[in-house]
């Protein structure tokens, strides 16, 4: 049972990566890479706990113990993908590499194991197996075992009152509006992150208190159904918001900035910035390359493809159809496509074509898509939109 828990939220998390790098209209912005790489070193974690619980991993020896340096990599990453939504970031910046010295100090805390002899490495995991508690107990590395679970929560907790102080002082007065609504779609998905984490870091806190004061406890059913819950319910919730809200991906709206001299501050060399959402030049450009180049006739269109013809951010040109056009990039595309065939449907054209030929030449991947746009655009199936010509 609580492999089949384990198994679910490591599908969610795949699932979650697939849309946020994958999927055709994906923006792969920084943050997205960052919240990709998080919840895969996440997962790669519980993939090694079911090795173990399965005893699989007598099969992969070499795997074992390398989970220990990626859980240090869990906090650092939230706080980042925290901090770079917020504050619209594009990059990786040299100093954020300092954020990494827990991972590698661990990497080379283990590699006295790592380096060990297959036939050495399986004694000490048939141990672990025998008895959960071993693994905790056993020193695999330079550092006493100890350590680790000691410094474990405490790096997490310390980034998690970072991530939880930049989320709560994080204020934008902005006007009421497309803009607004955006902002608060993806604050109110940063908060949910935010409980999600602090909510598994309860978990760990939970583990780490049962190991070191009763390491037996580690081999009770009961306590690992309720810390699977904790892991699983956790993937679970930010899988779920992020399928079900994937307009949050487009991120804040703080992408333009203009530099206004301060009427508050009394410094003629002080200057502020504020929010420029006028969007006309983009939104025109938009407009005339779409209706005089139809690059919707493409049926592999995609939004990063739009972004490099156009010289606009696929972030920045996602929130503009988002919010100016009130589409998302697939039905955006449609729009023009239901068009431009509408316009050639007279009853000559639909006499020497069929529905399979209207639909390939309308720019449509397959027949069934067609149909859906089509009747989404008209209220009409195509069959009865050329039932009505007669």
């Amino acid at each position: 049972m609580f492999d089949i828990i384990f198994l679910g939220s490591i599908f969610l998390v795949l699932a979650t990566v697939y849309l946020l790098l994958f999927t055709k209209n994906a923006t792969k912005s920084y943050s997205d890479f960052l919240l990709s790489s998080l919840l895969l070193f996440q997962a790669w974690g519980v993939l090694i706990y079911l090795l173990m619980s399965s005893t699989y991993i007598l099969d992969f020896p070499h795997l074992y113990k390398t989970g220990v340096p990626i859980n240090y990599l869990a906090a650092p990453l939230s706080y980042l993908y925290l901090k770079s939504v917020l504050n619209n970031e594009f990059k990786f910046k040299k100093f954020d590499t300092l954020h990494f010295i827990p991972f590698f100090i661990f990497i080379l805390n283990h590699l006295p194991f790592y380096t060990l002899p297959s036939n050495e490495k399986l004694i000490i995991i048939k141990d672990a197996i025998e008895d959960w508690s071993n693994a905790y107990k056993v020193n695999t590395g330079l550092m006493p075992e100890y350590i680790n679970y000691l410094l474990r929560p405490l790096q997490a907790s310390i980034y998690l009152i970072f991530q939880w102080k930049l989320l709560l002082s994080f204020k934008r007065n902005q006007p009421e509006g497309p803009v607004q609504n955006q902002i608060n779609n993806v604050m109110g998905w940063l908060k949910v992150f935010t409980w999600t984490t602090t909510i598994i870091l309860v978990g760990f806190f939970i583990l780490t208190f049962l190991v070191i004061l009763f390491p037996a406890f580690i081999n009770n059913q009961v306590v690992v159904f309720i810390l699977s819950l904790f892991v699983a319910g956790g993937f679970f919730v930010m899988s779920a918001y992020l399928l079900t809200h994937p307009a949050v991906l487009s991120g804040l709206p703080f992408i333009k900035y203009k530099v206004v001299e301060s009427d508050v501050i009394n410094d003629k060399h002080y200057s502020m910035p504020y929010l420029n959402y006028d969007y006309a030049k983009e939104i025109e450009q938009i407009i005339q390359y779409f209706e005089s180049e139809k690059p919707f006739l493409k049926p592999s269109l995609n939004i990063n493809q739009v972004s490099v013809s156009l010289g606009i951010p696929s972030r920045e040109l996602s929130f503009i159809i988002n919010n100016h056009f009130g589409q998302r990039f697939t039905d955006f595309l449609n729009k023009y496509r239901i068009e431009q065939i509408t316009q050639k449907m007279t009853k000559e054209y639909i006499s020497n074509y069929t529905i399979e030929s209207i639909a390939t030449e309308a720019g449509f991947a397959s027949k069934s898509s067609f149909n859906l746009a089509f009747k989404k655009f008209n209220n009409c199936t195509p069959t009865e939109y050329i039932a009505q010509l007669h």
